[in-house]
């Protein structure tokens, strides 16, 4: 595989920060995620009672990952970024994905991405499930809660229990979209390569997967197919791999959703 030399805010439009910077901006986003998640969420969920604790664990995680577009614009802000939409493609990389050795685009390129890419994400799912088990032994219970799995809500209970689809959209949005998709992928991602050239794929991979403190249980195969977002869209300088790929989780979720509410559990 032939990744181009190291870019520069020259080159590929994203200023270059440092290790130590984007580890901090990387804080940035985690701590508050621990916080909502894994300390608030809990206190919210004694307080009130008759409210279903997965709900309120899915909102906390929500309001971090809107907390992510906040801090991606103050990014921007801080850079100096002008808000042209030329100038804005080329610092985030929404651009269509580029051939890295003649640079032209090829969208044709995506789609080959993306079969492969779905394809190693399911394999890690069935493959290096054993690695969570092994790992979520040694986790605090606090890192596991019960209430943590989405899948939980699927009950008849919610049939007609239509916000709960606007709640779906809304973290949607703010996961495959304008949070963790435009954070770790359209602001880290290219700043990462000033600071770890041609393997910033692996750097943001595992910061990606390790990011996701609300699923720890998870953690081994959560790095693992991060990494099959990252390394595309590096490759192929754009952002559009990522996106995509993880957006698949996306379309399942709304399916799921939309079975549930519209009674199929009967």
């Amino acid at each position: 595989m032939v990744f181009p030399p190291q870019s520069s805010y020259h080159m590929h439009g994203a200023p270059n920060w440092s290790a130590a910077g984007l580890i901090g901006l990387w804080l940035v986003v985690v701590l508050p995620m621990a916080g909502l998640s894994l300390g608030l969420a809990p206190i919210l969920i004694d307080r009130y009672p008759t409210l279903n604790p997965g709900l309120i664990f899915w909102a906390t995680i929500i309001v971090g990952m809107a907390w992510q577009f906040v801090v991606s614009v103050a990014v921007l802000v801080y850079e100096g970024q002008r808000w042209t939409w030329p100038e804005l493609r080329k610092s985030l990389w929404l651009v269509p994905p580029q051939d890295p050795i003649s640079g032209r685009a090829s969208w044709h390129a995506l789609w080959v991405v993306l079969t492969l890419g779905a394809a190693f994400v399911l394999a890690s799912e069935v493959f290096f499930d054993w690695l969570d088990a092994l790992f979520a032994v040694y986790l605090p219970g606090w890192m596991r809660p019960q209430y943590g799995d989405i899948t939980d809500l699927a009950t008849p209970a919610n049939a007609g229990n239509w916000w709960i689809l606007w709640m779906a959209l809304v973290s949607c949005l703010f996961n495959y979209v304008l949070g963790e998709a435009l954070f770790f992928h359209g602001i880290l991602l290219p700043r990462m390569e000033g600071a770890f050239g041609r393997w910033a794929w692996l750097a943001n991979g595992i910061a990606f997967g390790s990011y996701h403190v609300h699923k720890a249980a998870v953690w081994p195969t959560m790095v693992i197919t991060c990494l099959a977002y990252s390394l595309p869209s590096q490759y192929l300088r754009s952002i559009w791999p990522a996106v995509f790929l993880h957006g698949v989780e996306g379309v399942i979720l709304i399916g799921a959703v939309l079975f549930v509410v519209l009674g199929g559990l009967g």
